[in-house]
């Protein structure tokens, strides 16, 4: 009678911790927090680790790391419903969130760029070209089709100043790294390359930055989101972007939390803050 009961109990306290949840996750399942691979999974692990035990704190719920292989099998495992909450560039976002329902839940702020990063086109100082208006006819070299500060920042900014990518500039093959376009320039390989702005100063053990001048800014546009896919409960996701907004921008104990990861802290941000970025990827063909 004692074990019929005991199983009774347990079986209604699973159907009813079930029940409160929002979605297919149960209250004894972990929150999967996946991180699109920019680097080594290792390293990657070692980053966020601290951010993972701190939401596991500030939320009673444990959250453990998933890292995909790729970016391929990031966004799969998105639309597959396996990650209950992400982190990606901005452009991963606005990509998955055509396909499947997204939430982003705060914006990440880097030491130099804060909450928004943007695109420079650079040059040699002795190639002649003193501006953007110089380029037409000129060999240029970006970093990826879908890089945001590497090629689709800059393509939207040519673009608004009457350029045509297809007819006024010859486009090299992409370079995959933002050192190698700064190399690409640098060598005279190319006349002009793009790349992000906080990307340029990490190559001043590599080249003499002396030589190179920027020739264009791009506009800014908000940098990476922490995002709650449909897989998550409401309440989960709101008290993961109350823990997230606690981490201010330069506070010690997002510093703490945070400084492996190359962060400073989250601020808020909403879907529409995207759009412009949506508007530079749909004219550079990566949305």
């Amino acid at each position: 009678m004692k074990n019929t009961l005991t199983k009774w109990m347990l079986v209604s306290l699973v159907t009813a911790c079930v029940s409160v949840y929002y979605g297919p996750r149960s209250c004894f399942a972990e929150i999967k927090f996946g991180i699109l691979p920019r680097l080594s999974a290792v390293e990657l692990y070692s980053m966020f680790s601290p951010l993972a035990e701190y939401l596991t704190r500030e939320t009673g719920e444990k959250v453990s790391i998933v890292i995909p292989r790729n970016f391929d099998a990031f966004k799969a495992a998105v639309n597959a419903g396996q990650i209950d909450i992400g982190f990606a560039n901005s452009l991963i976002y606005v990509q998955l969130k055509r396909e499947v329902e997204l939430v982003p839940l705060a914006v990440a702020a880097e030491l130099k760029a804060g909450i928004k990063f943007r695109g420079i086109i650079i040059a040699r100082k002795d190639s002649g070209i003193e501006n953007i208006g110089y380029l037409r006819g000129k060999k240029m070299i970006f970093v990826e089709k879908d890089s945001a500060g590497g090629h689709i920042f800059q393509m939207f900014l040519l673009s608004k100043v009457g350029l045509d990518a297809h007819r006024d500039f010859i486009i090299l093959p992409f370079a995959k790294k933002h050192d190698n376009v700064v190399m690409a320039v640098y060598n005279r390989a190319a006349d002009a390359g793009g790349l992000r702005e906080d990307d340029l100063a990490l190559m001043k053990d590599k080249v003499d930055l002396s030589q190179l001048k920027i020739v264009g800014f791009t506009d800014y546009y908000p940098n990476w989101p922490l995002f709650a896919t449909s897989r998550l409960g409401k309440d989960s996701a709101e008290k993961i972007q109350a823990a997230l907004l606690k981490l201010k921008p330069h506070a010690a104990n997002s510093v703490r939390i945070l400084g492996r990861a190359r962060l400073t802290g989250f601020a808020p941000v909403q879907d529409k803050d995207y759009d412009q970025l949506r508007r530079a990827a749909k004219l550079a063909g990566a949305l």
